[in-house]
C-alpha cells in the first residue's frame, strides 16, 4: 500500500478512499460501502455500523447481490454477517483509531516545537486542549455540509480563544459573532445578555458596541413603527402568507419618555390612521403646546 495513502487517511475521500479501503481489507467492503454512499474515512468513523442494512427489507437488484456474498441467512429469515467481514470491518477501524491517535501526537508535537514552552505534560494535564485538537483536526479534513454546520461554532470557539489573550479595550468579534449577539440581546433581552456575556468572558460584544450596531443597522425600534414592508419581503423569503402573533410581557410603560433621536414623546396614547397609530405624533419643541 502506498505510504502516502495511510499518512493521509484522515483526507481520503471517493476514489482514494475507495482504493484505501480495496488495499487493505478488499472489494467486498468497498461495495458495502459504496452501497451506502459512505465516500470517506470521516464519513465510515462516524457511521461505523455498515452491516445494519442487511436485516432491512429491500428488493433493490444490488442490495440483494451484495447481502447474499456478505451473509448467511437463519432459518427464521434473519441474516449474520459473515465472521470474515466483521475481522476486516474490526481491523480497518482500529487501523484507524492508530491513524488517528498517530496524528493526534505528531500535530500536538509540531505544535510543541514551535512554543517551546508547552510539553507534552502540559497538553495531558488539560484535556480541554487534547479534544480542542482532535476537535478541529475533524473539522479540518470533513466536507463542505460539516464545515457549514460547526461554521459558527468554529468562530465561538476561536473569538474566546483570541480575546482571552487581550485586554479589554483591543477585542474583536466577526461578522456572524455580532450577529449572533443582536440576535441573543433581541430574543433573551438586556439581562440574560448580559449574564451570558459575564460567565464566557470574550465571547459577545459589550452592550455599547451591540446598541452601536443597533443604531448602525436601523434595528432600532420606535414606538407606533409598523415595518410592514420588511415584514412582507420576510415573508416573502419564507413563501408564507399568513403569521400570528400574541401580546407579550412587556410592561406598560409607566411614564413619558423623551427620545432625543426623533424628537418625540413616547408614553402618550395617539389618534389612529386607518386603525394604524400614527408614527411620531408628539413631536414639539413646547411643552405648553405639549400640554394641549
Amino acid at each position: 500500500m502506498d505510504d502516502t495513502l495511510t499518512e493521509n487517511a484522515f483526507s481520503l475521500k471517493n476514489d482514494d478512499f475507495f482504493g484505501f479501503i480495496q488495499a487493505l481489507v478488499g472489494q467486498q467492503m468497498v461495495d458495502i460501502l459504496k452501497f451506502q454512499s459512505i465516500t470517506s474515512t470521516q464519513s465510515l468513523i462516524r457511521n461505523p455500523n455498515i452491516f445494519d442494512i442487511f436485516n432491512m427489507e429491500c428488493s433493490e437488484s444490488n442490495f440483494l447481490m451484495i447481502r447474499d456474498r456478505s451473509c448467511w441467512q437463519l432459518d427464521n429469515g434473519k441474516f449474520i454477517v459473515k465472521i470474515g467481514l466483521i475481522n476486516n470491518l474490526n481491523c480497518l477501524l482500529d487501523f484507524l483509531k492508530q491513524q488517528q491517535q498517530q496524528q493526534q501526537k505528531i500535530m500536538a508535537s509540531s505544535y510543541v516545537d514551535a512554543n517551546p514552552s508547552l510539553s507534552f505534560d502540559f497538553i495531558n494535564k488539560h484535556p480541554l486542549l487534547q479534544k480542542l485538537i482532535t476537535w478541529y483536526q475533524q473539522i479540518g479534513t470533513a466536507n463542505k455540509d460539516n464545515e457549514n454546520k460547526h461554521g459558527f461554532l468554529n468562530h465561538f470557539i476561536d473569538t474566546i480563544a483570541n480575546n482571552l489573550t487581550k485586554s479589554s479595550n483591543n477585542l474583536r468579534y466577526s461578522d456572524a459573532i455580532k450577529n449572533f449577539a443582536l440576535s441573543l440581546y433581541i430574543l433573551g433581552g438586556k439581562l440574560t445578555y448580559k449574564f451570558i456575556r459575564l460567565n464566557l468572558p470574550g465571547s459577545l460584544p459589550s452592550l455599547t458596541m451591540l446598541n452601536t450596531l443597533i443604531l448602525n443597522s436601523n434595528f432600532k425600534i420606535s414606538e407606533r413603527e409598523f415595518r410592514f414592508d420588511q415584514l412582507q419581503k420576510h415573508f416573502d423569503a419564507l413563501n408564507v402568507q399568513y403569521a400570528f402573533g400574541s401580546k407579550d410581557a412587556t410592561s406598560i410603560i409607566k411614564k413619558i419618555k423623551y427620545d432625543s433621536t426623533t424628537n418625540t414623546f413616547n408614553g402618550f396614547p395617539t389618534p389612529l390612521d386607518r386603525g394604524v397609530p400614527i408614527k411620531e405624533y408628539y413631536q414639539t419643541d413646547s411643552f405648553d403646546t405639549l400640554k394641549l
